[in-house]
């Protein structure tokens, strides 16, 4: 049996708010927040994260390697194609973290300002409390941190590529660019989806709220 991307509990919820269905904001809330933090999702994600990164880097190394050279051996290959698989196994895996945290975050997103939107609920002080401390939850918290580690892998990726095109390119270079990429493309997936579910909690955030001049 394979890993289900969403759980069936989100079934019910995932196609979004309508105004017959605003007692049920809460529910869906939890469900669907609880969906997209399962641990299970992080544990597979940073495992894919790292795969995919020690597959790319060996792999486009490798490559650069043999261009240098200009010869390939058997051994070359084996390990080029090895790398290859592991990098493709971590990157579909974290694309299809990263589609189904979204449609999760923005649909979560959408049933927690719902009530607030249409007019049955109005901002208060719990509301303040709540937009201010969502980021201490141990399932968001974790995400910040690992999310703001591969934005730093990508950072300092984009920087040894920076430094080889002015110093001169070697056979890592083109290994270090796409590691770059990888580590901003998931350090910003994983912020995405926290940001999501912040900006939705500010509408119960009378403070926010008047400084937007909402209301």
């Amino acid at each position: 049996m394979g890993y289900a991307w969403t759980t069936p509990d989100s079934a019910p919820y995932v196609a979004g708010p309508t105004p017959s269905r605003l007692g049920e904001a809460d529910r869906a809330v939890a469900v669907l927040r609880a969906d997209a933090g399962r641990w299970s999702r992080w544990v597979l994600g940073v495992g894919a994260f790292g795969a995919a990164v020690v597959g790319v880097f060996v792999a486009v190394g490798v490559v650069g390697a043999i261009v240098d050279l200009g010869r390939a051996g058997p051994l070359d290959i084996g390990v080029v194609l090895a790398a290859l698989a592991l990098a493709l196994a971590g990157l579909t895996v974290l694309v299809r973290l990263a589609r189904s945290g979204r449609r999760l975050t923005r649909v979560a997103a959408a049933w927690l300002r719902a009530p607030y939107a249409a007019g049955p609920r109005s901002p208060d002080a719990a509301g303040w409390v709540r937009a201010r401390t969502v980021n201490l939850e141990p399932r968001v918290l974790v995400r910040l941190a690992t999310g703001t580690l591969a934005l730093l892998v990508g950072v300092a990726g984009v920087a040894l590529t920076a430094r080889d095109l002015v110093q001169g390119m070697s056979a890592l270079t083109g290994a270090a660019a796409a590691v770059g990429a990888l580590g901003l493309a998931s350090g910003a997936g994983q912020l995405a989806g926290v940001l999501r579910i912040v900006a939705a909690l500010g509408e119960a955030d009378p403070l926010w709220v008047r400084l937007r001049g909402r209301r």
